[in-house]
C-alpha cells in the first residue's frame, strides 16, 4: 500500500529559511548514535527524551568548541553561544519522514498526487452535492446501494455538465491570496 499525500514541512528555522542546513543535511548513523554535520562534525552527546505528550524523541547536540569556531555557524544556528542540537523522531519515523520530503520533490509525485486530486475533487462533489456523508438507512446492503446511486448521480451531473459545455470550476482562492501580485 502506498501513501500518497504531502508530508507536513520541516518548521525549525533553518528549514524555513532554506539557506541553512535544516535536519536532512545531517548524516544520521542509528547504530553507533552519532551525527554527523555537513562540515563533517560528530556530535558528543545523544540521549533519549520525552516531549509533553509522552513521546519518545532523540536529542542530539554537538560541541560548543566546534559549533564556535565553524565558519557556516549562522547557517547552522541562531544561538549566538550555544551549540547547535537536533530533536530526532524514533529511527522508523525519521528515516520515512525523509524519505517522503525527497520523494515529494520528484515529478513522479506531482504526477500520482494530480491523481490523487481528482479522485478528492469527486469526493468533494459527493459531499456537497450529493450528502455522501450520510447515509439513508442501515444495513450494508441498503448503504451500498445509496453508494451506487450517488455516484451514477454524479456522473450524470457530470455528464450533463460536459454536454451543457458549462466550465469546471476552479479551486477557491483565499481573499488574502487574491492580493498578492501575479508573479
Amino acid at each position: 500500500m502506498d501513501v500518497v499525500g504531502p508530508i507536513p514541512a520541516d518548521h525549525q528555522g533553518q528549514a524555513k529559511a532554506k539557506t541553512g542546513f535544516d535536519v536532512s543535511r545531517f548524516t544520521v548513523d542509528w547504530d553507533a548514535q552519532v551525527v554527523t554535520c555537513p562540515q563533517g562534525r560528530t556530535s558528543t552527546r545523544w540521549t533519549e527524551t520525552h516531549t509533553a505528550r509522552g513521546r519518545t524523541m532523540t536529542r542530539v547536540e554537538f560541541a560548543a568548541a566546534d559549533c564556535g569556531s565553524c565558519p557556516v555557524r549562522p547557517q547552522c544556528t541562531r544561538a549566538r553561544t550555544t551549540a547547535r542540537s537536533l530533536l530526532l523522531q524514533p529511527r522508523a519515523e525519521h528515516e520515512m519522514i525523509q524519505a517522503a520530503r525527497q520523494r515529494q520533490q520528484t515529478a513522479e509525485y506531482a504526477t500520482t498526487y494530480a491523481q490523487r486530486a481528482g479522485g478528492e475533487g469527486t469526493l468533494s462533489q459527493g459531499v456537497r452535492a450529493f450528502g455522501l456523508r450520510r447515509a439513508r438507512d442501515r444495513g450494508l446492503t441498503k448503504v451500498h446501494l445509496q453508494l451506487v446511486a450517488t455516484a451514477v448521480a454524479i456522473n450524470v451531473d457530470r455528464l450533463v455538465n460536459w454536454l451543457d459545455e458549462t466550465p469546471r470550476a476552479q479551486t477557491r482562492r483565499s481573499r488574502f491570496a487574491a492580493l498578492e501580485p501575479a508573479a
